[in-house]
């Protein structure tokens, strides 16, 4: 196949899915009108958004020495799997009400035990990737420890810290080029690299120059946050191509859907505009 583009790594989980009317309350339990189990976690659903948006990616994650078969990957997804012996491969459970709330919760199993050493051994995708996206939801010393790699071989290092697990820090935030947060997650950041406690609600209400200099402070380079109905993109001193150092897009960009595709879209994006539209596009089909 063609030589990988762009290189995912994160965290790989098998999904279990309810679907029901209401989400449960506490001591009352939510009957389900659907169930459905399937491969998923972060790095899986961006690889898969990124190879449907025409880019050869590859995909670097850990998983158990269970029974699980992490399928339903195309053939333009080369996949290279940490098998951790002894581990179960993480797990996550979802709930979805009818107005598209969730709850979720995860076991991560095998993904802490992602070896920054088996990820440094994939050089072939390293030397053909142009773009890194990163997720947390793996063991967060390898990912710290892949940006960083990463940035030895001049690719652009995008990260989701989502969940914004304990042991992430700003040496990882250091050693990104792109930061991508959502308003509940850029409002939690703040409160805990910069002390500044925030609601998503109050971010929601800030005007540009504010979040901007909010967005400065917790990374050097681009960040862009996902508001209700807008995103703001904050550059660093690279612009990626795009004209203005503080911009919002009209349409917001959310999930997994939404960074696979902008990843795979910053590969050839003649600017950053060009590739944020398109992924705010692909996340609301």
């Amino acid at each position: 196949m063609t030589a990988v583009r762009l290189l995912v790594v994160g965290g790989y989980s098998e999904e279990e899915r309810w679907r029901t009317p209401r989400l449960p309350r506490p001591g009352e339990p939510a009957y389900a009108d659907d169930f459905e189990r399937r491969p998923g976690g972060k790095a899986f659903h961006q690889a898969l958004a990124a190879a449907r948006a025409g880019v050869p990616t590859g995909l670097v994650a850990a998983i158990g020495d269970d029974t699980i078969d992490p399928s339903g990957l195309p053939a333009n997804v080369v996949a290279r799997w940490q098998v951790v012996s002894g581990v179960r491969t993480g797990r996550t459970a979802i709930v979805l009400d009818a107005k598209g709330q969730a709850l979720s919760v995860l076991s991560p199993g095998a993904n802490d035990h992602l070896d920054a050493g088996f990820v440094a051994a994939q050089a072939d995708l390293f030397d053909g990737a142009k773009v890194l996206l990163a997720s947390t939801e793996a063991n967060i010393d390898a990912v710290a420890a892949t940006l960083e790699l990463a940035g030895t071989k001049r690719l652009l290092r995008v990260l989701d810290p989502g969940p914004l697990p304990p042991g992430l820090s700003v040496r990882e935030f250091a050693s990104t080029d792109v930061l991508l947060l959502d308003v509940h997650e850029f409002a939690r950041v703040c409160g805990r690299f910069l002390s500044i406690d925030i609601t998503a609600q109050a971010v929601t209400g800030m005007d540009d120059t504010t979040i901007n200099a909010l967005a400065r402070r917790l990374c050097a380079g681009t960040v862009v946050v996902s508001l209700d109905r807008s995103c703001l993109v904050s550059h660093g001193s690279d612009r990626h191509g795009d004209a203005a150092d503080l911009y919002r897009v009209p349409t917001c960009g959310a999930g997994d859907t939404f960074k696979g595709t902008l990843a795979a879209r910053l590969v050839d994006a003649p600017c950053f505009r060009d590739a944020l539209v398109a992924a705010c596009s692909a996340s609301t089909v």
